[in-house]
């Protein structure tokens, strides 16, 4: 008979499910940092206003009408990630590490001033394409603690009484993960006057060793194709066709464990693995100006429109479960151990909008001796939208109603310096992304640091950065239906260090 149930789940679980894709995934996709070239990296991605570096194709793309010759570029990055897990009074750490090509792209330069029977004001029109990673993945978080409060299979059981508790109905509705912890006797119909009602099964209150480990990888990869000019060396103008590339993979490990010492409360332990895989393309537009009022200053301005994102998951879950003497009760030769793993992955596919940008910049020169740049980018996080698709529309109109209430509009700051010294450029920046969330109780603001140093001759250039970024947030392992259930929040403490290196060549 579970069989036979297990082959209707699949069919159906996906009106429970789609609630997967929630405002924290909405977050992800929609709270990028530039990265690019390692100029570009080592002022803090203040690129707003100076052009001439292939990253302002994916900030402000007026400056691909800056650049005076035609260049190649390749950028290769390493990230280190370390992160420090806080739950229940214990901290444990976790470190991960990946290189990835943060930039690689072609700027051609049609210098227009050059044609002698050319009378145009223009002075160049130039073409660009390529590719900036504009986000990376690639983390590793973890947090223990012992609990005595509630236990993560608690909220199975509040999967199946949403659908009225463990009945035929549910079982043929309710999620995999409710499901597979029926299979494994960790939650079942309860007893006395909870016998209408699904519990949970796992002694907490005698003491839980609960561990938490999440393991991501992948990133998003912006190619860009680009055109641009320059109109009378006053005003710079730009416009830049964005393509997303996106590609997230997740294993989230849940473990719970019997720390009461007792043989006979029908518990040792339970493992919990939710596996996720994320494929997607999108397409934006970016549009931007840069003015010169003079020779020492510029201004900047660009807007990008959201970023439409097609996007595929594959999600899988298994469950195993110790329930030490539970089965030998009534069969001795049973084993105490069970498991659960989906026949196969759920696929779904739905789309997502992020946010518009508005960045304004600005930029002091100080000749041959270096420069001053700032930018100021306005983001508006509560914009975000789902569309799950016409089966779905009440879904995606919870969610995105989620999401409004969730998140805010915020303010990013970028600040970068450049001296130079005859061939070699010295660089370092700052930038302070402000939290999206409204009462930023999950996620605080990011900072970066960032420094660099560059070496031009008239037909080459190599650049190095180093960016090392800050974030504090704060996360709920699971939320539970009953008010009293007292469940603690954990402290991630999150720092990143990228290294990047630039090859050019100018022609």
């Amino acid at each position: 008979m579970k069989k036979i149930i297990a082959c209707l789940l699949f069919v159906t679980a996906i009106a429970n499910d789609v609630v997967a894709q929630d405002e924290f995934d909405a977050l992800r996709y929609s709270y990028t940092n530039y990265l690019g070239t390692a100029r570009g990296m080592g002022i803090g991605g203040a690129l707003g206003s100076i052009g001439a570096d292939f990253s302002t194709l994916s900030v402000n793309p007026a400056g691909i009408g800056v650049y005076k010759s035609s260049e190649l570029m390749f950028s290769p990055s390493f990230t280190v990630s370390g992160n420090k897990g806080s739950y229940l009074g214990t901290q444990i750490s976790a470190n991960d590490s990946k290189f990835n090509i943060a930039n690689f792209g072609i700027v051609i330069t049609n210098n227009l001033s050059a044609k002698s029977t050319n009378k145009t004001k223009w002075k160049t029109f130039n073409f660009g394409a390529g590719l900036n990673r504009v986000a990376t993945f690639k983390n590793e978080i973890g947090y223990s603690g012992k609990n005595y409060n509630n236990s993560l299979t608690e909220s199975f059981a509040d999967d199946f009484n949403s659908l009225g508790g463990i009945n035929s109905n549910s079982l043929n509705n309710v999620g995999y993960s409710a499901y597979g912890a029926y299979q494994t006797y960790l939650v079942d119909r309860g007893i006395g006057l909870d016998s209408n009602k699904a519990v949970s099964y796992v002694p907490y209150s005698a003491g839980l060793n609960q561990t938490k480990r999440v393991f991501e990888s992948g990133g998003m990869t912006e190619f860009v194709i680009s055109a641009g000019g320059n109109y009378m060396d006053k005003l710079m103008i730009g416009a830049t066709l964005g393509i997303i590339s996106l590609r997230y993979d997740k294993t989230m490990q849940f473990d719970e464990t019997d720390i009461s010492g007792d043989p006979n409360n029908d518990f040792k332990y339970m493992n919990y693995t939710e596996n996720l895989s994320t494929t997607g393309t999108g397409l934006n537009l970016k549009l931007g100006a840069i003015y010169k009022p003079n020779a020492q200053f510029r201004i900047g301005l660009a807007f990008h429109t959201p970023t439409h994102i097609e996007l595929n998951d594959a999600s899988y879950i298994s469950i195993e479960s110790h329930t030490d003497s539970l089965l030998l009760q009534t069969n001795p030769s049973a084993s105490p151990v069970r498991s659960y793993s989906q026949d196969s992955a759920l696929v779904f596919n739905y789309s997502l909008n992020t946010p518009y940008k508005a960045i304004l910049s600005a930029m002091m020169l100080f000749g041959r001796i270096g420069f001053l740049t700032a930018d100021m980018e306005y983001v508006n996080y509560a914009s975000m939208r789902y569309n799950y698709g016409i089966l779905y529309e009440k879904q995606s109109d919870e969610m995105n109603q989620v999401i409004q209430n969730t998140y805010q509009q915020t303010l990013n700051l970028r600040l970068g310096a450049e001296a130079r010294l005859k061939n070699v450029s010295l660089r370092g920046g700052f930038a302070y992304y402000g939290s999206p969330q409204t009462k930023n109780e999950m996620y605080s603001p990011r900072t970066n640091i960032t420094a660099g140093v560059g070496y031009r001759q008239q037909y080459w250039f190599i650049d190095a950065s180093f960016t090392h970024s800050i974030q504090k947030n704060k996360e709920l392992p699971y939320i539970l239906a009953r008010s009293n259930a007292n469940v603690q929040t954990a402290s991630i403490e999150n720092s990143r260090n990228v290294v990047a290196v630039t090859l050019g060549v100018k022609f």
